[in-house]
């Protein structure tokens, strides 16, 4: 049976909850964004290769070993960027800096990649986690990922600054001039910005679900983590995910900032469900869950996902993108890394490709997750 989806874009981000540390919420914008609408065909065919069979094991903090769930991954053979019908994509760049430095083409191919086969991937969303250039004071590097960032502009997406974008003495000066709030401000998905996008959030509905992706850049202030929380509040009734540069370290610690995102952010959100990070070298999934009400049962899950392919050989990374497929009927995510550059799925599924600064399981390459708010739309019904 074929049924019709409208699709709202607008800009999201997410947190929010309790914690020791009560947070108090600060004067938030007052965003009017526009909407567009976008038809989706949708079928109820079940698409077998990505049902769960059981959910993951539970892990008490966020520093524990990833473990992919075990549903089934597809075959070789059935591995595609395409979505199948009712199956929507959300792509994730991050730490293209050498791409700028010394490999424009690859930065070109993986952004061109994106633009041309929308329409088959149903990209509804991408996200970049930052280190757009490697050196700030290199105005080729800048315009490398102008130019490339260029080529996804009419694309719901959103970009936060990385260390190497802000380096001293240049500072924010750099990216605010490109990537600033002027350059988003008229977009229909996007929500606000905090210090001309210093950080920022998007609103966008996509399938029945209402998104909120909240954004900051790399060292925030007390007052730049205070303003993600209130966003978070602000929307509570998105699904929300938190964009940041810097949140684990390449041995799955949280780093220093990421312990204060982690306490005062991820732990008081009800509805924040992803952290996404660059930064450090690694490809993970980490699984932590909450319990929001306190009433001795587990009732949020949160997936902390970090990658970064930049020291991956010698390449800058390969052009690997993450590719996340949103199955909603079925309430799966199905996550796989595709280089449109090498048209190459999970580059360390080659040993020859094995690098000892990625000494991760291969299954983090690829892995399906069971959705964690509809699983949790679910049970409280």
């Amino acid at each position: 049976m074929q049924r019709r989806m409208m699709i709202v874009f607008a800009l999201v981000l997410l947190l929010g909850c309790t914690s020791s540390q009560t947070l108090l919420p600060s004067e938030s914008p007052d965003p009017s964004p526009q909407e567009i609408e976008v038809i989706v065909s949708i079928t109820d065919e079940p698409i077998a290769s990505l049902l769960p069979t059981e959910p993951p094991a539970q892990s008490a903090a966020p520093t524990d070993t990833p473990v992919p769930t075990e549903t089934p991954i597809p075959t070789d053979t059935e591995k595609s960027y395409v979505a199948k019908d009712g199956v929507y994509t959300i792509a994730w760049i991050s730490d293209p800096q050498h791409y700028s430095k010394k490999f424009p083409e690859t930065y070109y191919a993986m952004t061109g990649f994106l633009a041309e086969h929308r329409e088959e991937m149903h990209l509804a969303y991408i996200i970049n986690t930052g280190d757009l250039v490697h050196n700030t004071d290199q105005n080729s590097e800048w315009t490398v990922a102008d130019r490339a960032q260029s080529m996804i502009d009419d694309i719901p997406n959103g970009v936060l600054a990385g260390n190497h974008d802000v380096l001293e003495p240049i500072g924010y000066k750099t990216f605010s001039e490109l990537f600033g709030e002027k350059r988003y401000r008229d977009r229909p998905w996007y929500g606000g910005s905090f210090e001309n996008n210093r950080g920022h959030f998007d609103l966008i509905t996509i399938g029945e679900t209402d998104y909120l992706f909240v954004y900051m850049g790399f060292a925030p202030t007390k007052k730049a983590i205070q303003w993600v929380y209130d966003i978070f509040r602000e929307y509570p009734d998105r699904v929300g995910i938190l964009c940041l540069h810097d949140y684990y370290t390449k041995t799955l610690e949280l780093s220093e900032d990421g312990k204060k995102w982690h306490d005062r952010v991820v732990v008081n959100t009800p509805n924040l469900y992803m952290v996404l990070c660059g930064h450090k070298y690694g490809a993970y999934c980490i699984k932590e869950t909450f319990d929001d009400n306190k009433d001795g049962k587990e009732d949020r899950t949160v997936y902390q996902m970090m990658f970064n392919y930049q020291a991956s050989l010698r390449d800058g990374g390969g052009g690997y993108l993450r590719l996340m497929q949103i199955d909603e009927a079925h309430g799966t995510l199905y996550t796989m890394t595709y280089s449109p550059l090498l048209d190459d799925f999970n580059r360390f599924d080659d040993p020859n490709n094995r690098e000892k600064n990625y000494p991760f399981n291969e299954q983090n390459e690829e892995f399906v997750l069971p959705l964690p708010w509809i699983q949790k739309t679910v049970e409280s019904n």
